[in-house]
């Protein structure tokens, strides 16, 4: 076949494809076919003559106009299918190099519990009691992470003691009416927070607080200690039982001792009598607990709580699934290990645990009790022997494949012997719900008369689609695994298990306890994690921040390199701007369309100018915004734009650098309409 046939002609009008914008490492990839729907009803009207040259009425009420147009409607989705091959296969040979996508996110919140029992005692609330909050896409589910015991008893009482001095709290309906410094404005040793319990029995065993820690982001986590970090203050907590102090202890202290919000779970005695505090004793008895700085200081500023409850734990958008055994997946292919796949999804990473019943081959008389053996979730095979018990997952399609004996140990032959002792499933955007939204219980137990999320949630992300994938893909190859130049600090932190992480950065000799002095041996690496709806910028927890610090070390960093992960530092960005606006068009839907471009372009996330996050230390231009804004359907001019920076208003017409590690986060524009354009 010699001629030039019509599909090959249709492709080469212009001697090659038409390049467009993609995901690709050059930006660019080409266009296979025009994909709309005028170009295919365009295709098939040109046809007419020489497949049905009878056919010559064009009328619109015509039948066979009519299924033209049908048939460029519903052709046009598949075109821009074929359109995205080649990011798809870009994707896919990213992935057999081991740059995997990333699973989607669980969101985080806390819940606190109202119980009613009868005798007044705590009541146990297991771990994985269930609630749910409803939303466009359905009902999500939130399961709780720890054992929580819940007290009838209620916050009746805040009092700060500081220099000796009692001064009294206003609490609100459930916790402080107004932000206030539990240990004073400048904290010192032997400051104190009392806080009184009103109920008709003691709490017992335990009693769980939940704190809201306000403007303090949380401390770094530095691992590989060559320099070493500010330590937080000693804090003793005692319950004051009648007129004596007995200690009580800590179980668990997410807080990091008031330095970040999280809950706090004490062991406190089973008798704890009703009293008054030193310098209270005009008020009514009540059952005090008592925190004091024993040792130490905090830093400035110091913390601020605008938020204390009882009876919180901590809840996680997902579901798990117990003693679930791994359906066999029919391996087409020519080698490899054992696949086997789970029956919900999707999975959230490092969930999965498996167990393995080993191989019974060699007792041939069946006289030894069956064994089975742990298996661990890993990343990828490659590094692994013949005798390493792991496997991967496919979070999105709940595959699991097993070693083939040479990369991974293989599974020995059986039926049903591969279990999951327990997954979770779940997470995604759909997590990310406003306070108070948690509220319809799913797990039935006695006495837990009310259930709620008294703050919203955080976290909470959708898997990570192949653009995304792609452009992340690049610096993870030239990374291998090893953090070598200061950018793959920041590639290979996104991949930390347990931490949620949007995107990072590494600064060679960067700690933030020593601001302006670089430390020879440190890799400060600045966390942005998922963005959340709360409108502030988004800043990671504690256990983020320790679980990057803690895989770079082990897996990523040369030996004798201390790295260093903090929250990264926002520059406060209002536009004011000026705008001539089409007199034809709707002004609010006009103002808000011009409002979104700029807070798009500003968004740490998804702003620059490639759509990747605003970059570090960023200077922000004035003739960008200004683009920006004549984008906007019904902007015709922009006559005066001018910047506020934390505060700061700047000239008008003006540039402004921040610093080199830095990113912004753009308030609310005020856009003011001047007048019709005639």
């Amino acid at each position: 076949m010699t001629g030039a046939v019509w599909w090959e002609r249709a492709a080469r009008e212009d001697g090659e494809g038409r390049i467009v914008p993609g995901p690709a490492p050059a930006g660019v990839q080409p266009e296979l076919t025009e994909a709309t729907r005028e170009a295919v009803r365009a295709a098939v009207r040109g046809r007419i003559a020489g497949y049905t040259p009878d056919w010559t009425d064009p009328d619109r009420q015509d039948a066979g106009v009519a299924l033209v147009r049908l048939f460029g409607t519903q052709t046009e989705p598949v075109l821009a299918r074929v359109n995205r091959l080649p990011e798809k296969v870009l994707a896919e040979h990213l992935a057999t190099a081991g740059v995997r996508r990333r699973p989607a996110g669980a969101a985080a919140v806390l819940l606190e519990f109202t119980v009613n029992p009868p005798d007044g005692t705590s009541v146990l609330v297991p771990a994985g009691f269930q609630s749910a909050a409803s939303g466009p896409a359905g009902q999500t589910v939130f399961e709780t992470d720890q054992d929580l015991y819940a007290t009838p008893a209620t916050l009746a009482a805040l009092a700060v003691e500081e220099g000796g001095t009692l001064q009294t709290v206003p609490p609100g309906p459930a916790g402080p009416s107004r932000p206030f410094p539990p240990f004073g404005r400048d904290p010192e040793p032997g400051d104190s927070l009392w806080i009184g319990l009103a109920g008709t029995a003691s709490p017992h065993p335990r009693l769980t607080l939940g704190l809201v820690v306000a403007g303090a982001p949380p401390a770094p986590a530095v691992s590989g200690a060559a320099v070493p970090p500010s330590p937080a203050p000693l804090l003793r907590w005692d319950v004051l039982d009648g007129t004596r102090l007995v200690p009580a202890e800590v179980v668990r202290d997410s807080t990091a001792a008031f330095r970040t919000s999280g809950t706090l779970e004490l062991r406190v005695p089973r008798s704890w009598a009703p009293g008054r505090p030193p310098g209270a004793r005009t008020r009514p008895p009540l059952r005090w607990l008592r925190v004091r700085i024993a040792h130490g200081a905090f830093g400035r500023p110091a913390p601020v709580l605008t938020g204390l409850r009882l009876n919180t734990v901590t809840a996680t958008a997902a579901r798990t699934v117990r003693d679930e055994p791994l359906q066999p997946v029919q391996d087409t292919g020519a080698g490899g290990g054992r696949r086997m796949t789970l029956s919900q999804v999707p999975v959230l990473k490092g969930s999965v645990v498996i167990e393995v019943d080993d191989d019974p081959g060699a007792d041939v008389f069946g006289t030894t009790a069956g064994t089975a053996s742990r298996w661990h979730e890993v990343e990828s095979l490659a590094g692994y022997g013949a005798d390493d018990r792991v496997f991967t997952v496919d979070h999105a399609t709940g595959e699991v494949a097993f070693g083939d004996g040479v990369h991974g140990a293989a599974v020995p032959p059986g039926f049903r012997n591969v279990r999951a002792v327990r997954y979770r499933v779940g997470g995604g955007a759909a997590g990310a719900v406003r306070a108070g939204a948690v509220n319809a219980p799913v797990t039935g137990l006695p006495h837990v008369v009310g259930v709620t999320n008294p703050f919203p949630s955080s976290g909470g992300t959708d898997g990570e689609g192949d653009a995304d994938a792609v452009r992340r893909g690049v610096g993870e190859l030239r990374a291998r695994g090893r953090a070598v130049a200061p950018a793959d600090y920041g590639v290979l932190a996104v991949r930390a298990p347990g931490a949620s992480v949007a995107r990072a950065r590494g600064v060679p000799g960067l700690h933030p306890d020593f601001p302006g002095a670089p430390i020879p041996g440190v890799v400060g690496v600045l966390v942005v994690p998922p963005g959340d709806d709360s409108g502030e910028p988004p800043v990671p927890g504690a256990a983020t921040l320790r679980a990057v610090a803690d895989h770079l070390t082990r897996e990523a960093a040369p030996a004798g390199v201390t790295v260093v992960a903090a929250p990264a530092t926002y520059r406060r960005v209002a536009v004011e701007a000026w705008l001539a606006l089409d007199p034809d068009l709707d002004r609010a839907a006009v103002l808000a369309a011009a409002r979104d471009a700029v807070r798009l372009h500003l968004d740490p996330l998804r702003g620059g100018e490639d759509g990747d996050g605003w970059p570090f230390g960023g200077a922000v231009r004035h003739a960008p915004l200004v683009r920006r804004l004549l984008a906007a359907d019904g902007v015709l001019a922009v006559s005066r734009l001018s910047l506020t920076v934390d505060g700061v208003r700047l000239p008008p017409c003006a540039d402004h650098a921040i610093g080199p590690h830095d990113l912004v986060w753009p308030e609310r524009p005020l856009l003011i309409p001047v007048g019709d354009r005639p």
